[in-house]
């Protein structure tokens, strides 16, 4: 029997963080933008931690974000 390992977000909901290595970064309009997570950072079906960004459309892959 195998144990998977807990999940545990690398994200909160009021987190403040800004995009990085990302072709969204390179946006003029993201340059420096700090986004507030919407919620904690989960994991999609995918596999990958995500998390959800106010102002911004669906949920951001949590790789590509860093806390300010």
């Amino acid at each position: 029997m195998t144990k998977t390992k807990e999940f545990k977000p690398k994200f909160k909901d009021g987190d403040q963080v800004e995009m990085h290595t990302c072709f969204e970064s390179t946006f003029e309009k993201n340059k420096g933008k700090v986004w507030t997570c919407r919620g904690d950072s989960f994991l999609a079906c995918s596999g990958d931690e995500v998390v959800f960004l106010e102002g911004y459309r669906g949920y951001f892959s949590a790789e590509f974000l860093r806390k300010v």
